[in-house]
């Protein structure tokens, strides 16, 4: 692929290079090879190509002033160029597209400043600050997104989970997104999380628990299911020493197949359990009457709880089956179930529209005849059924975690993978694929991707100092959008001037430690 690099001097001049792109079959790499073609002048953003000599030898003189001044945005970029160095993406994006990463950094800190389609990000680019040192033209996007294929993704993999080999926990889900095209062929109706009518695709993404930066993800087809997701991750996944991954998920990824699987693939594990199973149903009967003892309370993230362990055995392997009941959850929920019966009763015998025609059939029985007309009973023994079933009750096994705490804990915490999802489709515009082609749709996810690690490094530094209750994500990144500079050009020196900056502009500036002059 042949495309332009641009190159700032120490001086602050840019310098373009026309570069050939190609995979350098003795060394096993991706290679290129690259010609100067000119520079960019600063306050007009074009290129100045590189002067023809004169007959003489010298230089001929260009006919073009010299610009005297340029204002552009400069805090969006510095900040995301501060989450990309701490994160190590920088590095890794330089190892794997030593040409490329201009352009890939650029769309990444246009996702993350404005999360608008990025067909729009060639005007943005004229006037902020970023990689390119210019703008960056639509077709030159597209480009982009058909040379990310998944060879040169995966080859970004190795580098990126070798750079996060730190030991924990990773939290593995799946999510919808939906997609209008007929030409994709992952694209198919099925469950869609979010309810729209439309076909999908399937996105798996494996998380960090502690550091909460995505690690992995895959496209799946949209008719897949969780449990089938699951056994796909296990196969397709070869990137991750199995023995270094322990994934934390909910019930929907329970069922035989799955930990059948995940004994085989030497991961360690913990997932939450349905009551459909006969392992919930039978823990919880084993500890009713039991369970709630002093010598059961654990504390687990500020709240109460209590907790039984038992070790049982899947197939000659070790489970640990944990067992919590939630005394105020369970008083909450009986609470709110009663309320629920009063007010359909009420609502029967008033001959009312029923709220929840399945929860009327389940609990109430209702007969008419000619002469007393609608009579209304309780249904008594399901009613029973139900406050003596798993109201409070939660059961998850680990073949890993022996104590109920770190368990319960760990599970918890599994909600970086939501949070994920969800500055994914309602920060980085990814709630519909706007692409027609499925090499251009695994460009699009792949930049969404890396767009979401640096959003998640910069909303854990806000949680970290406590500004997430007073300030959202994107107020934060509109407010130091803002922040512009000036450059003055001399004849041997150029002069950056920041404009007068916000007082939060500046507590901004202080808790991610940008340094001045910003650029």
């Amino acid at each position: 692929m042949s495309s332009q690099v641009r190159v700032k001097s120490k001086s602050g001049r840019i310098y373009v290079y026309e570069v050939d792109s190609f995979w350098n079959k003795e060394k096993k790499k991706p290679d290129s090879h690259r010609r100067y073609i000119g520079h960019i002048d600063e306050a007009t953003g074009e290129l100045v190509p590189n002067r023809p000599k004169a007959k003489n030898g010298s230089a001929a003189k260009s006919e073009k002033p010299s610009p005297t001044c340029s204002i552009k945005e400069v805090a969006n970029y510095v900040l995301i160029d501060k989450a990309a160095k701490e994160t190590g993406l920088l590095e890794c994006l330089k190892e794997c597209f030593p040409v490329e990463w201009p352009y890939i950094m650029t769309c990444c800190q246009y996702l993350c400043g404005c999360g608008h389609p990025l067909y729009r990000a060639e005007g943005w680019s004229t006037h902020n600050a970023c990689y390119l040192g210019s703008s960056l033209p639509s077709q030159r996007i597209r480009e982009l997104l058909s040379s990310l294929g998944p060879d040169r993704q995966r080859e970004f993999f190795r580098f990126w989970i070798q750079y996060n080999q730190a030991k924990e926990y990773f939290a593995l889900d799946i999510t919808s997104v939906s997609s209008y095209s007929e030409l994709i062929g992952l694209v198919k109706y099925g469950y869609n999380r979010d309810h729209d009518l439309l076909p999908q695709i399937n996105l798996l993404m494996i998380t960090g628990e502690k550091s909460k930066l995505p690690i992995y993800f895959l496209p799946l087809d949209g008719k897949i299911k969780d449990a089938k997701a699951l056994k796909s991750a296990v196969k397709e996944q070869q990137l991750i020493e199995p023995r270094q991954l322990s994934v934390i998920m909910d019930k929907g990824f329970f069922s035989k197949a799955n930990l059948d699987a995940l004994y085989d693939s030497k991961m360690r594990f913990a997932v939450g359990v349905p009551f459909s199973s006969k392992i919930a149903k039978e823990a919880v009967e084993k500890h009713r009457d039991i369970i709630e003892s002093h010598h059961n309370m654990i504390t687990v993230m500020d709240s109460e709880v209590y907790a039984a362990t038992e070790l049982q055995k899947w197939n000659n392997h070790r489970l640990y089956v944990h067992v919590y009941f939630d005394s105020d959850k369970a008083a909450g929920e009986r609470k709110t179930f009663h309320k629920k019966l009063c007010r359909v009763y009420e609502q029967l015998v008033n001959g009312e529209p029923v709220e929840d025609e399945k929860f009327r059939d389940e609990y109430f029985i209702v007969t008419e005849t000619p002469i007393r007309g609608i009579k209304v009973k309780y249904n008594e023994e399901a009613i029973d059924r139900h406050l003596k079933g798993n109201v409070g009750w939660f059961v998850l096994v680990s073949n890993s975690i022996k104590d109920s705490v770190e368990a319960l804990t760990v599970y918890r915490e599994k909600d970086s993978v939501e949070k994920s999802f969800d500055d994914l489709k309602n920060q980085l515009d990814m709630k519909r694929l706007r692409v027609h082609s499925e090499q251009a749709m695994n460009g699009r996810i792949f930049l969404q991707f890396l767009s979401l690690i640096l959003t998640v490094w910069i909303r854990r530094k806000l949680s970290e100092a406590k500004w997430a209750k007073r300030y959202s994500y994107s107020q934060i990144m509109d407010e130091i959008g803002e922040l512009k500079q000036v450059t003055y050009f001399g004849k041997r020196k150029n002069k950056n001037l920041v404009l007068t900056t916000t007082k939060l502009q500046d507590q901004i500036i202080e808790l991610f430690e940008l340094s001045e002059p910003y650029v």
